[in-house]
């Protein structure tokens, strides 16, 4: 177990991130939230429960610290930041265990920018305090106070994005790669966090623990952009028959783009099992657009699935068989009712779900035919953040086999 330090003074502080241990054999480091000594102070009890969202795991402690580190301890806007923030780490249980698997014989869950993107600016100190989260997440720690105001709201300098294309995972901004990024704007609630153009992120529902996922139902958000693939990994969860007896699964997704500003998303069969793995659960793709669909269809077991496009989110929990096109997602789901905080109207990028349930799901594909990114369509991208722009989205299908979550 490898700690981190939090050491704070009054409004100049400064977080140490744990990252030379996770590139040993032990990937599996834990720290103290807010640090095991100081304390009483808001903004780093709410950035240490930001950054440590992409994290392994979290411990609570506080040890010599003035008060204890709880994420409600300090009140509001401190406990509606910090439930949020926890409620997405559970969310992303499915992406954590596949990258925790990968880093049994592959690259670490917390990974030093020089590994995946090598070069004379990541080997030096210059990206020391920022890190990748698998492959997908590029994680940018308000580390210290910047030109912070008194609620804390502030900003971040020295971002630097690797080449490729990056999207600002709250906002939807597009940003190209190979660049350094000042003056980020950071409200408090904000943490700087990056998704890779591509990336494929399995997910599960809000939860408290892990009893509390839905095993009936397997999410995946993509954001479509050339090819991309990724294993999502999952066994029983609690013993270790996936060494011993090779009771593990594995089901592989892809994501191509064609040269029309389609895409096709693939989920292939699912491979292996274990005691306990659910066979008949639903699919939900949330696929970040850019645009309301002219077209969406699908194919299960090669046979055309209607899709019912509804209206609001009530209708598409409810419903089996539909899409829904969600222009502006409030992503402030779990402020404290009543407070301030809960009033703050925090709207992303557009996102298509679409939720197919599934009666006999042994051996099933999903193909779908959905937007590209938009640089695709001869739409240049800037170095300062910009909204996506809009393209059209269809999809159409394939097979599905179910997988527990």
């Amino acid at each position: 177990m490898t700690m981190n330090r939090t050491i704070s003074s009054g409004t100049a502080w400064r977080v140490l991130p744990p990252l030379p241990r996770p590139h040993g054999r032990n990937p599996n480091i834990t720290s103290d939230m807010d640090g095991i000594f100081g304390g009483k102070n808001l903004v780093v009890n709410t950035r240490d429960f930001q950054w440590k969202t992409f994290t392994p795991m979290q411990l609570n402690m506080d040890g010599w610290g003035a008060n204890e580190k709880y994420p409600h301890a300090l009140g509001e806007p401190a406990t509606s930041i910090n439930r949020w923030y926890l409620k997405l780490k559970s969310e992303l249980m499915p992406y954590a265990y596949s990258i925790a698997r990968e880093a049994v014989d592959g690259l670490p869950m917390m990974r030093a920018l020089f590994l995946e993107y090598p070069n004379r600016y990541t080997w030096g100190k210059a990206t020391q305090y920022q890190y990748l989260y698998g492959p997908y997440f590029l994680v940018a720690p308000i580390y210290q106070s910047t030109k912070a105001d008194d609620e804390g709201n502030d900003v971040r300098n020295g971002i630097y994005l690797p080449e490729g294309t990056w999207i600002d995972y709250f906002s939807g901004n597009v940003y190209e790669g190979g660049r350094i990024i000042n003056n980020f704007d950071a409200p408090l609630w904000k943490l700087p966090v990056f998704v890779k153009s591509g990336a494929i992120i399995p997910l599960a529902n809000p939860n408290n623990n892990v009893h509390e996922i839905d095993r009936s139902l397997r999410i995946y958000e993509l954001y479509p952009d050339d090819y991309s693939a990724f294993h999502e990994y999952d066994d029983d969860g609690t013993t270790e028959a996936y060494r011993t007896e090779e009771a593990f699964a594995r089901t592989y997704i892809e994501s191509q783009t064609d040269d029309k500003g389609r895409v096709t998303i693939t989920i292939h069969p699912t491979e292996g099992s274990f005691d306990g793995m659910v066979r008949e659960n639903a699919t939900e793709l949330r696929v970040n657009v850019t645009a309301r669909p002219k077209k969406v269809t699908a194919r299960i077991g090669g046979k055309k699935v209607k899709l019912v496009e509804v209206t609001s989110p009530e209708a598409f929990q409810q419903g089996e068989n539909v899409c829904f096109y969600e222009e502006a997602p409030n992503l402030n789901r779990f402020a404290t009712p009543g407070t301030p905080f809960a009033e703050k109207d925090v709207t992303a990028y557009t996102m298509l779900h679409t939720w197919m349930p599934v009666e006999n799901a042994d051996y099933y594909e999903i193909r779908s035919l959905a937007v590209c990114h938009p640089r695709h369509h001869g739409y240049h991208q800037h170095p300062q953040p910009g909204r996506f722009v809009a393209p059209p989205l269809r999809f159409r299908g394939g097979r599905i086999v179910a997988h527990v979550l």
